[in-house]
């Protein structure tokens, strides 16, 4: 995966990994997720944060990312060790906002040990084993592994222009995201 060079364009992908992937971190998937996060008093900066991101009608500043990338820091050190169960899929998915905010910024570098490619596509694959294991057939093996490879081609489109690859390609993060948080409550049930 070729990463956007123009730091608006990093920016934009980072408002599409959080449309795609801030549902699955407020759905309520987890009761040990919702106990830790829920009493974290920064939280409501972070939904307030997650929402303007997702929004392509609001302003989102690389000082809005860092703001949001420390708050989902903080987020993520509440936990001693990545949570197991359940619990694992919000904590992923905040994780994975962080490492694109990481990278929007400069704090990740391009050549990173593992590409952000690759963490996403574990984190389908790791959704898949789930419908996989839950008897959850969504007509095609690797559903969600496929429809991120599908996305990743559509990335090349962001140019950092306010335009309409920009707006597609955020509704589809949306939809992604939306699925995502669909299939994991029938497999979670």
């Amino acid at each position: 995966m070729t990463l956007p060079h123009s730091q608006a364009a990093r920016v934009q992908l980072v408002r599409c990994v959080v449309a795609k992937f801030a549902p699955i971190i407020e759905a309520g998937l987890s009761e040990e997720w919702d106990d830790v996060v829920l009493d974290h008093p920064g939280l409501p900066e972070i939904t307030e944060g997650l929402a303007g991101m997702a929004d392509p009608a609001v302003a989102v500043s690389l000082d809005d990312v860092e703001e949001l990338t420390d708050s989902l820091e903080e987020l993520l050190d509440l936990f001693e060790d990545e949570p197991m169960g359940n619990a694992y899929y919000p904590f992923k998915a905040a994780e994975l906002v962080e490492l694109y905010c990481r990278m929007a910024t400069g704090d990740l570098p391009d050549d990173a040990p593992v590409p952000l490619a690759e963490w996403v596509d574990r984190f389908a694959g790791h959704v898949d084993w789930q419908l996989d294991k839950s008897g959850i057939d969504l007509g095609r093996p690797k559903y969600f592994a496929e429809l991120e490879q599908e996305l990743r081609a559509g990335q090349v489109g962001l140019t950092g222009r306010e335009d309409s690859n920009f707006r597609e390609f955020m509704e589809s993060s949306r939809d992604i995201g939306s699925r995502y948080v669909s299939a994991l409550r029938s497999a979670l049930s």
